[in-house]
Formats: structure tokens, C-alpha cells, sequence
């Protein structure tokens, strides 16, 4: 068995999780050894060969009893082209490692791995927004796209589904982080002419087979601000999903921009509220050639050159 299966394996024994495997893999890398080279030891001997506490060498040996459930899922991931990129390869977004306590231990992707290492704006929405939200967040990922900066949203029905069609209609590459695992992905209806793999990064924090639940929705938007380089929040009502995003952002230190109204929709009720509270920037609109569209520019400067996420 190679250490990536060995990895998902021990990832799943209960008591295992990011810090102790971050402690793992420390002490495995300061000896030049992998996984594999000390998983059927005993865990006294695991103890006097690696330095690793014996209560987290009792739990490396536990890894017998996940074996076999991550030996199938692995062999499903490759039937389906989805690759487990652990928390210390070097495709792993390092925004991840830097901005989250406990970072997921394995991401899921499936599409151009090259497109996670370009800097990113995300677009997040609660998926009531209005018919102006779904424009502005299309434009907004539309201008994006043609000053090169990647799209990152969660491809929910609404305005996300429309940042990603913004992007590569903008002729841009897009990332979707999704709130299931990567075996259940359905792409929209409204994307379905729009998906060329060499353009779009499906990832998910999930195991892969896992199925949509309400509180995924929750921990892919806190991925989603800790990735982007940028934040925009279309609209979002004080307890949506999307005000908790924008709270992760600020928590992050991830520039976050919220879309401003001259008169507030009630789908937008909450987007006063994450200008006062979090400090969020106004996105607010500007005429270019008789259409007016958001403006882009600062967005797009603290995308490319803010230091907080570079």
C-alpha cells in the first residue's frame, strides 16, 4: 500500500486528527522516513524510533482497522480522476495552512490542479439574492476572469452558479468547493455548456462519498474565504450563510468587499451589517460605456498584491 492510501487511512482512526497528523509528519520527515516504513511496528517501538508520544503511536497502530475502507475509496477516486492531495503536498493551498487552526487534512480535487496556484476572488451569496445580485455577481466574476485572477464560488444555484459562468465566459479559469463529496458532484443545468476541465478545479474537503448536509454548506464557505485572495459577498440576509462567511474572512484577515446599495434589497438586509461589523469594502457600481458595473479595481489590487494571503 503507498503512503497516500496509508495517509486517508490513518486520517480516519477516531482520536486522529490535523495536529496530530501535522505531528506525524514532522517527526517522520526530520528521520527521512514515510509511513509506511512504521506502521506495523508496535507502538513502544514506534515510540523509541520516531520520539512520538506512545499515546499517538497506540493510534498510528490503530490504523489497521481503516485499511481496507480507504484501500476501496482510493481505488474509486482513481475510476473517477479524483485525487487526494494531502495537507503537506505542495498543491495544497498554503492559505489554507497559514489562515485555518484546523485545516482539513485532505482535499479532494478533480479537474486543472495547476488553477489552485493562481491567485483567487470568491464570490459567495445566500441563494435567495435578487436579479440585480445574480448580475452583479456575474459581471463581477466576468471583469475578474479578464485581469486573470481565478473565480473561486461554491456552485450553489444563484448567484455562485453565476460567478462561475462569469468567469469562463470572461474567458478565466474557475475553482468549486463543493458541500459533499466529490463522488456526488452534479454540475447545474445553467453550467453544463460551460464545464471544459482544463479550465475548472472541483475540490471538496469531504470524504468522497459523503452527501450534502446544510452544515457542509457552512464549513465550505469558511474554505472558501480562507483560500481566496479576495472575499465579495453579493448579498446576504443577518443569518445567512453567507454573513457567517464574510465573519470567517475577517477572521481570516482575507480582504473582504460586500456589494453596496443605494436602497437595500431584503436579500441584501445583512450587507450593512458586514460593512459595520467586519469592516468590510463597499463594491459599489460605476457606468463604463453606458452599463453600469461593479468596480472591480480595488478588489482586484488587494487579489494581486495584498500581503495578507500573498
Amino acid at each position: 500500500m503507498n503512503d497516500t492510501k496509508l495517509w486517508m487511512a490513518l486520517s480516519r482512526v477516531q482520536g486522529v486528527g490535523i495536529v496530530a497528523l501535522k505531528q506525524i509528519y514532522t517527526a517522520l520527515s526530520n528521520l527521512n522516513i514515510s509511513l509506511y516504513d512504521i506502521v506495523e511496528l508496535s507502538p513502544k517501538t514506534m515510540a523509541f524510533e520516531t520520539g512520538l508520544p506512545i499515546e499517538l503511536c497506540q493510534l498510528v497502530a490503530n490504523v489497521s482497522s481503516t485499511i481496507g475502507t480507504a484501500q476501496k475509496e482510493y481505488e474509486q477516486l482513481l475510476d473517477n480522476t479524483i485525487e487526494p492531495i494531502l495537507f503537506f503536498d505542495v498543491r495544497y493551498p498554503q492559505r489554507l495552512l497559514r489562515s485555518m487552526e484546523y485545516p482539513p487534512a485532505i482535499l479532494y480535487m478533480y479537474g486543472n490542479y495547476d488553477v489552485i496556484t493562481s491567485k483567487q476572488i470568491a464570490i459567495l451569496s445566500d441563494h435567495t439574492a435578487s436579479e440585480r445580485g445574480h448580475y452583479i455577481a456575474y459581471q463581477a466574476a466576468h471583469i475578474a476572469a479578464q485581469h486573470s485572477i481565478t473565480v473561486t464560488s461554491g456552485m450553489a444555484k444563484g448567484p455562485q452558479s453565476m460567478a462561475h459562468r462569469g468567469a469562463i465566459e470572461g474567458g478565466g479559469n474557475t475553482i468549486a468547493v463543493l458541500p459533499m463529496g466529490l463522488l456526488h458532484l452534479s454540475i447545474p443545468q445553467i453550467l453544463q455548456d460551460c464545464v471544459d476541465l482544463s479550465r475548472w478545479l472541483f475540490i471538496s474537503p469531504f470524504e468522497p462519498a459523503q452527501e450534502y448536509a446544510i452544515h457542509h454548506s457552512y464549513k465550505r464557505n469558511s474554505l472558501i474565504a480562507a483560500m481566496a485572495n479576495a472575499l465579495i459577498i453579493i448579498e446576504t440576509t443577518p443569518d445567512g450563510g453567507s454573513f457567517e462567511a464574510a465573519k470567517s474572512a475577517h477572521n481570516y484577515k482575507t480582504p473582504l468587499f460586500v456589494v453596496e446599495y443605494a436602497e437595500y434589497p431584503a436579500t441584501a438586509s445583512g450587507n450593512p451589517g458586514i460593512i459595520k461589523e467586519y469592516n468590510a469594502t463597499p463594491l459599489k457600481g460605476r457606468m463604463q460605456n453606458g452599463t453600469l458595473l461593479p468596480n472591480m479595481d480595488m478588489c482586484i489590487a488587494k487579489a494581486r498584491y495584498g500581503d495578507s494571503h500573498s
